[in-house]
C-alpha cells in the first residue's frame, strides 16, 4: 500500500515522536510511505529526524492557519505520489491534507491526537466536524479521545477506531553502565533520587505543581533531585520558580533530542497533566515505562489508560502538589517498589503497546478506508 501522511510541525513533540516510530514501521512491512511536513518555525527538526530514519519527507512551508497555497502544493504531491490513502494528523494537517485528498479523489484517514479545548468553540468545532466528514475513517489514539470525538460529533458514528501509540521497548532499554555514565554527567550522586518531568514547557503540563511538590518533598527526603526536560514559553517563569529551591536541587535541561538516557538515569518520572490540557495519550509516560521507570501520573484524560495505579506507577489527583509530594516520597523511600513497578511497566509496554499492534491497527483502518464505498 502507498500512503501519504500530512502533518504540520513546529518541533518534535508527542505526535511527531509517534510518527517517527509509525512511519519506519510501516515501511518495514513493505509499504511505500511518504510524509509532507507543513513546517512552521522549528518544524525542520521533525523533517530532519524523519530523514535520519530513512523516511521520505517533503517539506512545505506551513504559512497561515488557512493556506490555499499549501493545499495546492499538497494536491501536486498527491498527484505525483499517487497514494492509496492520505493520512492526516492534527487540525492543520486535516484542514489542508483532507481537502487536497478529496479534490484528488483519494480516500483519507485522520488521526486525532488530543482533546484540545479549541474544538469546543467555533470556528474550530466546525473545522473538526468537516474533517470527520472528509475523512473516511478516523483514528483516536485513546479511548478518552474517542469519547471526546463522540461527545462533540466530530465524526459520523461507526467511523472511529482506537489505535494506541506503540513503542519499541527493546530500543528503550538502558544498561547499568549507561545509567551510571548519564547520572555522572548530570552530577547525580549515588544516593540522589532523580525525579524527571519530560514535557513541553507549556500551560497544563503541571510543571509548577512539580516544583511545589519537590519543595514539600525535600522536607522529608533531602536526596530528591529534579530534572526538567523540555522547552517552551514557560521556561523563564519556571527557571525563576526553580531558583527558589535549594541550590543544586533542580536542573532545567531544555530540549533533549534523545530522552532515553535521561529517563534511564532517573529513579521515577512524573506526568502531572492538568485537566484543561486535553492530553490525548501521554507518550512520555509510555516511554518511561519502556525504560523501566515507575511513573506518577495524574488522574486526567487518557493517562489511566497508560499507567496502572499500583502496578507500574501511582495515579494522583491533578493540580495537587501535596498528593504529588506524598507519591514522590513514597517511591523515593522504597527501592524495591520502584524496581517492581519498573519491571511491570516494561512488561506492560511490550505487551499492551507494541509497535506491531499499532501497525496492525493502522493498516486495518487503511483497509477500511480504501475499500469500495
Amino acid at each position: 500500500m502507498r500512503v501519504l501522511h500530512v502533518q504540520r510541525a513546529k518541533g518534535v513533540a508527542g505526535s511527531e515522536r509517534h510518527l517517527l516510530t509509525l512511519l519506519p514501521a510501516l515501511a518495514a512491512r513493505g509499504h511505500d510511505v511518504r510524509i509532507c511536513v507543513l513546517e512552521a518555525a522549528g518544524g525542520e527538526r521533525f523533517t530532519a529526524a524523519l530523514r535520519e530514519r530513512g523516511v521520505d519527507a517533503v517539506a512545505i512551508r506551513a504559512g497561515p492557519d488557512v493556506n490555499p497555497v499549501a493545499v495546492a502544493r499538497l494536491r501536486r504531491e498527491i498527484r505525483a505520489f499517487r497514494p492509496d490513502v492520505v493520512h492526516t494528523h492534527l487540525v492543520h494537517g486535516d484542514l489542508h491534507g483532507l481537502v487536497a485528498a478529496r479534490l484528488c479523489g483519494v480516500p483519507s484517514v485522520s488521526s486525532v491526537h488530543g482533546c484540545p479545548a479549541f474544538y469546543r468553540r467555533e470556528p474550530w468545532r466546525s473545522v473538526g466536524r468537516l474533517a470527520g466528514r472528509l475523512a473516511r475513517r478516523r483514528i483516536a489514539i485513546s479511548t478518552f479521545v474517542a469519547d471526546f470525538i463522540a461527545e462533540l460529533g466530530l465524526s459520523p458514528a461507526g467511523t472511529v477506531t482506537v489505535v494506541h501509540y506503540g513503542i519499541d521497548a527493546d530500543r528503550w532499554q538502558v544498561s547499568a553502565e549507561e545509567r551510571t555514565a548519564t547520572r555522572s554527567s548530570l552530577e547525580l550522586g549515588p544516593t540522589d533520587i532523580a525525579v524527571a518531568i519530560v514535557a513541553r514547557l507549556i500551560p497544563g503540563k503541571g510543571h509548577a505543581s512539580v516544583i511545589d511538590a519537590i519543595r514539600t518533598g525535600l522536607e522529608r527526603d533531602p536526596h530528591l533531585r529534579l530534572l526538567v526536560v523540555g522547552d517552551g514559553p514557560l521556561r523563564a517563569e519556571l527557571e525563576e520558580r526553580a531558583r527558589q529551591l535549594p541550590a543544586g536541587t533542580a536542573q532545567l535541561l531544555g530540549w533533549v533530542g534523545d530522552v532515553r538516557p535521561v529517563m534511564g538515569a532517573c529513579d521515577l518520572v512524573l506526568f502531572p497533566t492538568e485537566p484543561a490540557l486535553g492530553e490525548g495519550f501521554g507518550l512520555a509516560a509510555l516511554e518511561a515505562l519502556a525504560v523501566g521507570r515507575p511513573v506518577i501520573a495524574t488522574d486526567v484524560a487518557s493517562l489511566p489508560e497508560v499507567v496502572t495505579h499500583g502496578h507500574d506507577g501511582l495515579i494522583v489527583p491533578p493540580s495537587d502538589p501535596g498528593a504529588l509530594a506524598d507519591a514522590i516520597v513514597e517511591l523515593a523511600a522504597d527501592p524495591d517498589l520502584r524496581r517492581r513497578f519498573g519491571e511491570q511497566g516494561s512488561a506492560s509496554a511490550r505487551e499492551r503497546f507494541s509497535v506491531e499492534a499499532m501497525v496492525d491497527g493502522t493498516l486495518a483502518v487503511y483497509a477500511a478506508a480504501s475499500a469500495p464505498a
